[in-house]
C-alpha cells in the first residue's frame, strides 16, 4: 500500500510517522518545507485535561500519552518536557483584576461591565506602517 499525505505540518508529519511504523510506504507533499506554517509556529502546548468530560476525552487524554512516549522512540532532543500548568477563563459577571499583578479581584461590579479587553494589539518587534 502507498500513501499520499498533503501537508507535512503536525498532521501530516505525524500521520506519515505511524503509517510508516506500521510498514506502509509514504509520501508527503509539502508547499512549503516541514511545519513551514502553523505548525512551526505554534507552541506545541498539550493539556491532558482539555477535554475533560467531552465525548473527546478518551482521545485526548490517549494522544497525550502517545506525545509524552514519543521522545523515547524519536533521536534527537526536541525540547519535550512535561510540566505542570494551570488554566482559567473569564466568564461573564466575573470581575477584572485591579492590576496585572494582583490576585485581588475588584469589588465593583459596574467597573468589570465596563472593561473589555483589547481588540487589536501590535507585537513590539513588528513593522509601524
Amino acid at each position: 500500500m502507498r500513501v499520499v499525505i498533503c501537508g507535512g505540518g503536525v498532521i501530516g508529519a505525524c500521520t506519515a510517522w505511524f503509517l510508516r511504523r506500521r510498514g506502509i510506504d509514504v509520501i508527503v507533499v509539502e508547499r512549503a518545507d516541514v511545519a513551514a506554517a502553523a505548525s512551526g509556529k505554534a507552541g506545541g502546548f498539550l493539556a491532558r485535561d482539555w477535554c475533560e468530560g467531552s465525548p473527546l476525552d478518551a482521545l485526548a487524554r490517549r494522544s497525550f500519552a502517545i506525545h509524552a512516549q514519543l521522545p523515547e522512540q524519536i533521536a534527537g532532543d526536541w525540547g519535550y518536557r512535561p510540566m505542570t500548568a494551570y488554566s482559567g477563563f473569564v466568564a461573564a459577571g466575573m470581575h477584572r483584576p485591579r492590576s496585572a499583578g494582583s490576585a485581588t479581584a475588584s469589588s465593583s461590579p459596574s467597573a468589570s461591565a465596563r472593561w473589555r479587553p483589547p481588540r487589536s494589539f501590535t507585537p513590539k518587534n513588528s513593522p509601524q506602517p
